[in-house]
């Protein structure tokens, strides 16, 4: 079954995806809206200096000995002769650069207005007001946010609906693995232990040493499957395990398989090496990796099992003299198979090498093509 951890990343990508690509018009648009704040900041510079113009204009027709300069909480303003001396100023800076018409610093904006004869002497104005893009940057982030949870919404529900089938038919698919090898595991069973019977009356018969041998064939490629459909429910139980004596138990289980092809074991395994592990994953390590040996072996070779304690380490290799590996870097991946001939679903050293990032452990390949080649498991 499709896991949501899945689905997340794929909304997640999707969104950004869309997002990125809504990313061209806003950026427009907030061109546009910095441009139009330009423009109506502009605008209000002149409206208040018109205003301030006004007054200076009527102050004569007043008849009166005071003058009062409009003042206000935006705007600052001030009036200069033609030799740009200051006569009265509110500007916050007086030693302004004397432009033609508008300035534009980086916090201010100014503009500069030519007055006709006054009782002032003052040959212009100049209005100042600080830059404020705080609406426009306000409804940018409102915009950006709420394009950014529609496409969130909308890639949630299309990818779910988009998926929903495949999930059905993964349900469908694992239910069916799941009957499939409740059903196999009890003829498996029975097979073996006539098998077994059939040798103690027919012994060293070639045809029952095969007859075994394939069954523990489909045992592994069984266990195999029961433990990759299984293994998030698996519980990580470590159990303190005598390794060297699981491990002769492991190559035992093998023997008839080896026989068979008339190879043979070649063991070095230090005594009463314990370890603290899941049982299961256990198995499936040893098991893939001299499954994997005697399958690859040429008839008559020799497969080297070694396990002895390495200072704070323990040290596992398996040995064979077979076709070798041409491309180690693959080895490991879901499906692959280095010969397509001798069977299998591709799928053992997969979950050997997830158990071993599990629990830490090293590996290390070591191939030559039609030489052998060797794994080192270090726990």
């Amino acid at each position: 079954m499709i896991n949501n951890k899945y689905e997340i990343k794929y909304i997640l990508i999707q969104g950004l995806l869309t997002l990125l690509i809504a990313f061209i018009p806003i950026y427009f648009y907030l061109d546009s809206s910095f441009e139009n704040q330009n423009i109506k900041d502009k605008m209000d510079l002149k409206n208040h200096a018109y205003s301030v113009i006004s007054k200076i204009d009527n102050f004569e027709k007043e008849n009166s000995s005071i003058f009062y300069f409009p003042r206000s909480n935006i705007y600052f303003s001030g009036i200069f002769d033609k030799n740009n001396q200051m006569i009265f100023s509110l500007l916050e800076k007086n030693n302004l650069d004397f432009f033609d018409e508008f300035l534009i610093n980086k916090d201010e904006i100014c503009y500069k207005n030519y007055l006709n004869e006054n009782i002032f002497e003052a040959k212009f104005l100049i209005v100042c007001k600080k830059i404020d893009n705080s609406l426009v940057i306000y409804n940018a982030i409102i915009l950006v946010l709420s394009i950014s949870f529609f496409i969130f919404l909308s890639s949630f529900f299309i990818i779910k609906q988009s998926i929903e089938p495949y999930k059905k038919l993964n349900q469908y698919l694992d239910e069916f693995l799941k009957d499939a090898m409740h059903e196999l595991k009890t003829p498996i069973g029975v097979a073996r232990i006539n098998v077994d019977m059939l040798q103690m009356r027919l012994k060293n018969d070639k045809h029952i040493l095969r007859i075994k041998s394939a069954l523990k064939n489909m045992t592994v490629i069984y266990e195999d499957l029961e433990y990759y459909m299984q293994q998030n429910m698996v519980k990580d139980e470590k159990t303190n395990i005598n390794f060297s004596l699981f491990l002769e138990r492991r190559i035992e289980f093998f023997n008839d398989l080896v026989i068979s092809k008339n190879i043979r074991f070649s063991k070095n395994i230090q005594s009463d090496i314990f370890i603290t592990f899941n049982e299961l994953e256990l198995y499936r390590i040893i098991d893939n990796n001299i499954s994997n040996a005697i399958k690859y072996s040429k008839d008559g070779s020799n497969i080297q099992i070694s396990l002895e304690k390495e200072e704070n380490k323990i040290r596992l290799s398996f040995k064979d003299e077979g076709i070798g590996i041409k491309d180690k870097s693959k080895i490991f991946e879901r499906y692959y198979r280095g010969d397509k001939i001798t069977g299998g679903f591709g799928i053992g050293l997969s979950i050997v090498k997830n158990i071993c990032a599990k629990n830490k452990i090293e590996i290390k390949v070591e191939s030559q093509v039609n030489k052998g080649t060797t794994f080192i498991y270090l726990f």
